[in-house]
């Protein structure tokens, strides 16, 4: 089943009739994650791709002792270890639920075959993947290039209220800082 707000977004991307959307509703699933779930763990691959309804997702990296936060799975957002979806291969990735979250999945199998059957899919799949990949770009340049600081206001413009939301420890990760730097930071 296709969440509404997925649909809303389809139509954005393709020109996709309601008969389109309805004859492959049976595809997707509606997924509810609740909070401290995970929906993919390093050496596991789930073969599934979804799409964020609602909720909050962190995608981390275990490196030593410490957790390394490197995304925030927001409303909108495409959830997936990408790598291990795309190669077939397990990753060292884990991605959970920070809160009670809704998403839309579907299969690779199922999203190949959809592929094949219509070019709109294609676009869209093409389409999500540009978006993705500028999302991406812009954080590896934001940590390069910002200072602290910088990095901080970077966040809070494109993600209002998150400060709210997800543990002050995994937005300093994110940030590419120790906590203490964190706070810091915030204080000022």
């Amino acid at each position: 089943m296709i969440h509404e707000n997925f649909i809303e977004l389809l139509k954005t991307l393709a020109p996709f009739t309601e008969k389109e959307l309805k004859d492959v509703d049976g595809y997707f699933e509606i997924e509810e994650i609740i909070k401290n779930k995970y929906i993919l763990k390093a050496g596991h691959d789930t073969g599934k791709i979804g799409f964020v309804v609602s909720g909050i997702l962190r995608t981390y990296y275990v490196v030593g002792e410490r957790e390394i936060t490197t995304d925030f799975l927001m409303p909108g957002s495409i959830a997936a270890g990408m790598l291990s979806f795309l190669s077939d291969e397990p990753q060292n990735a884990y991605i959970v639920a920070l809160e009670d979250a809704l998403l839309t999945t579907i299969t690779k199998k199922n999203l190949s075959e959809l592929y094949h059957e219509n070019w709109k899919w294609q676009q869209v799949g093409r389409l999500l993947m540009e978006f993705n990949y500028i999302r991406i770009k812009d954080r590896s340049i934001c940590l390069q290039t910002l200072t602290a600081r910088g990095r901080y206001e970077h966040l809070l413009k494109r993600s209002p209220g998150i400060i709210d939301r997800v543990h002050l420890q995994y937005i300093a990760s994110y940030l590419g800082m120790k906590p203490e730097t964190f706070s810091r930071i915030r204080n000022k």
